[in-house]
């Protein structure tokens, strides 16, 4: 027992400084154009001596509502649809490889005034659409019941609609080792490096992944800059509490004023509470209701400067979210 106790107190210790380390929001990673859950990539690896190698595909949805985000002068809604298709191909009892596709719109809806481009206060929606897609390849090999490496790269773009596709790609690749302890433990650590939209110097960035059984029915788990505490009424229905922090950049459509071609960076720290109910093994539903505790609208230009920012009152803010595996 004291060995055990000792071994959560440093877990805990591991989790509370992870968290402390995400918290500069400009290095925060997007779950759906980087690599999210890399322990799945576990469940890939099979038998070598099956008589067909297996291919599995997986389906997910993600689909949030923010309603009422007070800027001050203006009000806005925001309609935010993601989707993601992973294949999942086992090489041999040791490796799998797995590629997804990912891709989003972020629909804004603003009623009053904002002055974002530095040319005074304008009504209507300040930018156009916004929109993301992204490839990755994520590989996994596991060196023996213990121990596992993960490699991962991708190709990324962000852009406002109407901007050039060109300057709006950008992409990395990085490498994590992960520790395992069956039915109870697995961590995930290593570190990347991607380029930037504003083409300056490439950026580090962690690769973090925590599934932690602290007990039979709860759970921790730490993807990226977020954790969630999951509770476990049965097989089927999972309650959790949640928290993560979001930045992402746009590429910015050309436009008279000193943005140009600049960047608008959208950052939000939601905090909900969500259920999930497992179906079967193929299908999963879940809805998230919480608070969007900041968000945050930054404009840039070419050489990085800022030029407007807004930012809102705490806001309501609901998700749905929809797994299939055929």
């Amino acid at each position: 027992m004291p060995v055990i106790g000792s071994r959560a107190r440093l877990l805990l210790l591991i989790v509370g400084f992870l968290i402390v380390a995400h918290s500069e929001p400009g290095r925060a990673q997007d779950e759906y154009e980087q690599a999210p859950d890399l322990h799945t990539l576990e469940d890939e690896i099979s038998d070598s001596t099956a008589p067909s190698i297996p291919v599995r595909i997986r389906f997910e949805s993600d689909t949030r509502f923010i309603v009422g985000s007070d800027f001050g002068a203006s009000d806005a809604n925001l309609y935010w649809p993601r989707g993601s298709v992973r294949v999942g191909v086992p090489l041999s009892e040791r490796a799998a490889v797995r590629f997804r596709i990912n891709g989003g719109a972020a629909v804004y809806d603003f009623d009053g005034t904002t002055n974002l481009f530095g040319l005074g206060p304008s009504s209507g929606d300040p930018f156009d659409d916004l929109y993301s897609g992204s490839f990755a390849v994520e590989g996994a090999y596991r060196m023996n019941e213990t121990w596992s490496l993960f490699a991962q790269g991708f190709a990324a773009a962000r852009w406002e609609d109407g901007a050039s596709f060109d300057d709006s790609i950008s992409g990395g690749g990085g490498l994590a080792f992960g520790y395992q302890i069956p039915d109870r433990l697995e961590l995930i650590l290593g570190a990347g490096l991607k380029s930037r939209l504003d083409r300056s110097s490439p950026q580090p960035y962690p690769l973090i992944d925590l599934e932690w059984m602290i007990t039979d029915t709860w759970k921790l788990r730490v993807h990226g800059p977020g954790a969630a505490l999951e509770y476990r009424f049965s097989d089927a229905f999972k309650m959790f509490l949640h928290g993560r922090i979001e930045t992402r950049k746009y590429r910015l459509d050309d436009r008279l004023g000193p943005a140009g071609t600049g960047t608008v960076r959208d950052r939000q720290i939601p905090v909900g509470l969500g259920l999930r109910w497992v179906i079967n093994r193929n299908f999963r539903i879940g809805a998230v209701a919480g608070v969007m505790v900041q968000h945050k609208l930054k404009v840039r230009d070419g050489n990085r400067d800022t030029i407007g920012s807004i930012s809102s009152d705490p806001a309501p803010y609901f998700e749905v979210r929809i797994s299939l595996r055929p």
